[in-house]
């Protein structure tokens, strides 16, 4: 049986395997992520290939055949591959993003889709590759329904602010207040590092460039979401 589903991906990975010329990791606005394959002889005679590579965006109408999936048709599409390779930070940074949606998220969410659009959109734009990395990066996890809510103590509930706030606990998951402070916990966020990380919660994409963060707290806060996260996942 065959459906026909209209929808719009993004590339996160290429793989050839023996059977398919060609198998495309792709994240769905709808469908999550899935796999598209194109069968062989398919890729000589089709435009597709050039809607093959990472950071393609696609819009069109494919083929729900025997639990895989492959393209009828494309409608719209967006490369922006080649925008990444002339600048080697945008394009980490993008592959940074991708690699993200392949090791960590395996369930449909527009919300996540939509991010992944925006941000590589503005990355393209983007003067501060690193703003845009820690940007996606807060978003991700909060998206993602782990990200705790730093604006109170964990242990007691008591709203946290530059006077109380001590650390974080022994596992940097959840933020303290001093009347709650154990010898084990960790001074690895100040007070300050969790206002920006709130900021980033809320900021629009087109607004980012007006946040002005040093390149030393930039580096020592994604290490630390880098880090939360695997704990967290």
């Amino acid at each position: 049986m065959e459906t026909l589903i209209k929808d719009e991906f993004i590339v996160l990975k290429k793989n050839l395997i023996p059977d398919f010329d060609l198998s495309l990791t792709v994240y769905f606005r709808k469908q999550g992520k899935e796999n598209i394959y194109i069968p062989k002889g398919q890729i000589l005679k089709s435009p597709y290939i050039y809607y093959s590579e990472p950071f393609s965006w696609n819009k069109g109408v494919f083929n729900l055949r025997r639990n895989k999936i492959y393209i009828e048709e494309i409608d719209n599409y967006k490369n922006l591959s080649l925008e990444f390779t002339r600048d080697l930070k945008k394009f980490y940074t993008g592959y940074f993003f991708l690699n993200l949606f392949i090791n960590y998220v395996s369930f449909p969410d527009e919300k996540l889709f939509i991010l992944l659009k925006k941000g590589l959109y503005y990355l393209t734009s983007s003067k501060s590759p690193e703003i845009d990395k820690l940007n996606f990066l807060v978003k991700f996890i909060m998206l993602n329904g782990i990200l705790p809510d730093f604006r109170y103590c964990q242990r007691c509930g008591t709203l946290l602010n530059e006077k109380n706030f001590y650390a974080l606990d022994k596992d940097l998951i959840s933020p303290v207040c001093k009347n709650c402070r154990k010898k084990e916990d960790k001074f690895y966020l100040s007070y300050r590092d969790i206002i920006l990380i709130e900021k980033l919660k809320k900021v629009k994409f087109k607004e980012l460039e007006k946040i002005k963060i040093e390149q030393k707290r930039i580096k020592k806060l994604i290490q630390f979401l880098n880090l939360y996260m695997k704990n967290a996942f």
